[in-house]
Formats: structure tokens, sequence, C-alpha cells
């Protein structure tokens, strides 16, 4: 066999040509390894994120559609006879459980989501792996590790999780600009997933499972441990947040009808979160709805009602005031990650 058939074309006709260089990424150093540890995190919710904006997005313009039709011929035109509002009542009620069942429930739990999956294996991995051990090893110093470590899942957190709250509070206001069907802001489910407790909660979450992975340096026992302190967290806060604000109050005649002090008639606002109720007695004592299962006819011949209550204007206070609560009590935790990465031995 010739030498000419074992050398390339290329090769045959001249000197061989330099291999094209390497593209050179823009992020070098601890960027990289940030972009690196982060990619799939990064992907999966953002394109999770990507999904659920496209569903709010439908919503919101299955519900202005609504509301255009409405106010345009159902309400302001005396049209409720036309085929096109016939069915106006259903659609609205469909528009409102569908922004229950997909935007409302489910991500009740995103804050434990985020804590577990997001937080919780963020440094209980490295020391699992004793990845540490060889960070310790490197010039950079255990301070802007971590910092290039946390960065990256903190900021993934306010951009997927702020956009998230931002259109499900748009959703929100939607609904109100009903005059029936309204969603209520204080219900469980819907308060945690509008306005900044999706935001503040998530941020928690993740300062939790970084704090947790931390302490317990196994993965999978950080994740549980973090998913049970979270969802215990928010089970604790959802009974004190009627003290976060103080309540209103109102009292109201019953004009002499049995048993209608429930609610006190048209005293409270609409969509408001009733706290406490119950009659006032002849002796001009307030009784609660549980007091009235003992003391029986007493209640049913009062003439007054009062009742404690929550409006919507006290929604965004309670609102600031837990989430400065959750975002102080995060900044703590981080505080502790970094006094004990940055002064223990590994």
């Amino acid at each position: 066999m010739s030498t000419a058939q074992l050398t390339s074309p290329d090769t045959a006709s001249g000197p061989a040509k330099e291999p094209a260089p390497a593209r050179r990424s823009r992020l070098h150093g601890l960027a990289w390894l940030a972009w690196r540890q982060n990619r799939l995190a990064v992907w999966t919710v953002g394109g999770a994120m990507l999904l659920v904006a496209a569903v709010q997005l439908f919503l919101h313009f299955k519900i202005q559609r609504e509301i255009s039709l409405y106010h345009g011929e159902c309400r302001d035109g005396g049209g409720w006879g036309v085929p096109a509002c016939d069915h106006f009542i259903t659609d609205v009620n469909d528009a409102v459980n569908w922004t229950a069942d997909w935007m409302h429930r489910p991500f009740f739990l995103l804050p434990a989501v985020v804590g577990m999956f997001l937080g919780a294996p963020l440094l209980a991995q490295e020391y699992e792996r004793g990845t540490v051990r060889m960070i310790r090893a490197q010039s950079v110093s255990p301070a802007r590790w971590l910092t290039a470590r946390l960065a990256a899942p903190a900021a993934l957190v306010i951009l997927a999780i702020g956009l998230f709250a931002a259109l499900n509070t748009w959703l929100a206001l939607d609904m109100n600009r009903l005059d029936f069907g309204r969603n209520d802001l204080f219900p469980g489910f819907t308060y945690a997933t509008i306005g900044l407790a999706p935001l503040a909660w998530s941020l928690f979450a993740l300062a939790v499972g970084v704090a947790v992975g931390q302490l317990v340096r196994r993965t999978v026992v950080s994740m549980l441990v973090t998913g049970v302190l979270v969802l215990g967290a928010e089970l604790l806060v959802r009974s004190l947040r009627v003290y976060f604000v103080p309540v209103s109050e109102a009292t109201g005649n019953l004009g002499g009808q049995i048993s209608h002090w429930r609610g006190v008639p048209g005293q409270i606002p609409y969509g408001a979160w009733l706290v406490d109720h119950g009659p006032v007695l002849a002796n001009g004592t307030r009784a609660t709805e549980a007091d009235c299962y003992h003391l029986g006819d007493a209640c049913d011949k009062a003439t007054q009602a009062w009742a404690t209550y929550h409006p919507n204007s006290h929604f965004i206070p309670m609102q600031l005031v837990e989430g400065g609560l959750l975002l102080a009590l995060s900044a703590a935790l981080v505080f502790l990650v970094y006094r004990r990465v940055t002064r223990s031995a590994v």
C-alpha cells in the first residue's frame, strides 16, 4: 500500500491546517460553575413557569371576555334575555373554578417544593459527595464559593416565582372587576398564591432547605426534613395571620329577625374575611356562635349582632407584615449558614 493511500487529501496537498479555536464561554470561574450546577434547575423551573404563565394568560383573556360581555350587554345593555348572556353565569363560574383548581390549590405547595428540590440538595450534595474538601483546597474563599452557589437558585426563584405571583395577582384583580362571583383575597389557597406571599415563602423555603442541608448533610433526609418544616411553618403562620393587622368591628340591629345575627347584615364589606361573630344578648354580653350551642333561646331572642373581620384593605398590610417576617427569618438562616461554612473545618 502506497503512502499516498494513507494520507488524507488535505495533508497530501500541503501542510496541515490549524484546528479552529475552541469556542470560549462567556462565563468563567465561579459563574461558570454556578451555571453548570444549576442549569438543569433553570431549564426545568423556567420551562414549567412559562407553561404556567401561558395558562394564566389564557385565563386572563377568558375573564376579560366575560367582563366585556357583562358590562357591554348583560348588565349595562339590559340584555339578559339575549343568547350571548344565557350561559354567562356558568361561564363565569367555570373561569373562577379553573383559576382556583389550576392556579391556587396546587401552588399552595410551591414553597415546600422549592425548599425540597432547590434548597435542600444545594449543600447537602456537596457534603455527601465530599466535594466541599476539594473546594477548600482551591484559592477561592468559602464565602465567595457559597455566594456563587446561592446566587443562581435565589435569582431563579425571584424571577420565576415573581412572574407567577404577578400574573396570579393580575388574575385576582380581573375577578374583582366582576360585580359577582368575586374572588375573595383571604382564603388560604388564594392568599398564599397572590401578592408578596409566594415570593416571600419561596425564598424562606429556599433558606430553610440550605440551612437543613448544611446541618444534616444527607440529601434525601434534608429534603424530607425541609418539606416538613416548611409545611409546618405555613400552617403555623396561617393560624397567626389573623393577628398581623388589628381586626375591624361591626354591630348591627337585627330588626327582630330570629337567628339572623350571623354576619351582621349590611355591615360587613363584600369579600371580607369574617373572623368571629355572634349575637349581642339582652344584658349586653357578646356571645360567639359556639356559645349559642348551650345558650339556646338567649341567642334566638337577640336583637343585635356583632362581628370582627378583615376587609380587603387589610390585604396589603397583612402581606407586608408576613413578607417582612419571612424575609427576616430567611436572612437569619443564610447568615447562620455563612458562619458555619466559613468557620467549620470541612
